[in-house]
């Protein structure tokens, strides 16, 4: 019985100090593992680096080229713990601060800013920590993807 009691806690120390990313949570401080689960949902993506040295994986979401950049970085640019997710409307006439702000009023999730041409550019903030449940991941995706459709009917994209 004492045998079965030592490898009780030899097997919960040993599951205590197992990685935090499992192969069902999703965090930005492996990129990969974010491909691996957009790639999952539908989603196949391709990581780059920006000039700046950051990671940047773009990715086809409601018929646009999306990009879901990673911040709050160590300083080196790795260990970060919040993806970006931000898609660009190129309009042909650009739209005004008044629309945008309209947008921003009532919208919670995705906020609108302008490029300097006047274009709306939405933006989505997840922060991920440690890792945060593929299901959860699943959902803001989701939610991304319907925001993307909203914000192009609100710009009449």
């Amino acid at each position: 019985m004492m045998k079965y009691a030592k490898l009780i806690v030899a097997g919960a120390i040993a599951l205590a100090s197992t990685p935090v990313f499992a192969a069902d949570t999703v965090s930005a401080k492996d990129p990969k593992g974010v491909i691996e689960a957009l790639s999952q949902l539908g989603y196949p993506g391709k990581i780059e680096k920006l000039e700046s040295g950051r990671t940047s994986i773009a990715v086809q979401i409601s018929g646009l080229k999306t990009f879901i950049d990673f911040y709050d970085c160590a300083d080196d640019l790795t260990e970060c713990y919040t993806l970006l997710f931000n898609v660009a409307l190129n309009l042909n006439d650009g739209t005004t601060l008044e629309k945008a702000n309209e947008w921003n009023t009532t919208e919670i999730t995705g906020r609108v800013w302008l490029d300097r041409d006047r274009d709306p550019t939405l933006d989505f903030a997840l922060s991920t920590f440690d890792g945060i449940p593929m299901s959860v991941f699943e959902e803001n995706m989701k939610l991304w993807d319907r925001k993307i459709g909203d914000v192009k009917d609100f710009f009449d994209f």
